[in-house]
């Protein structure tokens, strides 16, 4: 009977969490914002970040898991600046999932 006790509270403790908090949602990598430019490459978090200036170490701490390095074309690193929200097709869907991740895209747009 103990065992049978523990196992329901157990289990009912487990279903009370709250899993459907926007933070916890998988970010499908489709919109975010832009923290840093180089080499032709962009880094692109999921939220707006409010201190733009921080070291980028603090920004991608404060992102973690969502943060992804894109690499695209002259126009479309031209296109974006460091602050600018952006829309992003990722290249036949392939990304590298290191933190940050990596990806190529086919288009990133403001």
């Amino acid at each position: 009977m103990f065992v049978l006790l523990v196992f329901v509270l157990v289990l009912a403790t487990g279903c009370s969490s709250d899993n459907n908090s926007e933070s916890d949602e998988r970010w499908n990598h489709k919109e975010g914002f832009v923290v840093a430019k180089e080499n032709g490459r962009v880094l692109v978090v999921r939220d707006r970040v409010d201190n733009i200036e921080a070291p980028l170490n603090e920004i991608l701490e404060d992102a973690q898991p969502n943060a992804i390095w894109l690499s695209v074309d002259k126009k479309g690193f031209d296109a974006v600046s460091v602050g600018d929200q952006v829309s992003i097709n990722i290249s036949n869907g392939a990304i590298d999932q290191s933190y940050p991740a990596q990806a190529s895209a086919d288009v990133i747009k403001k």
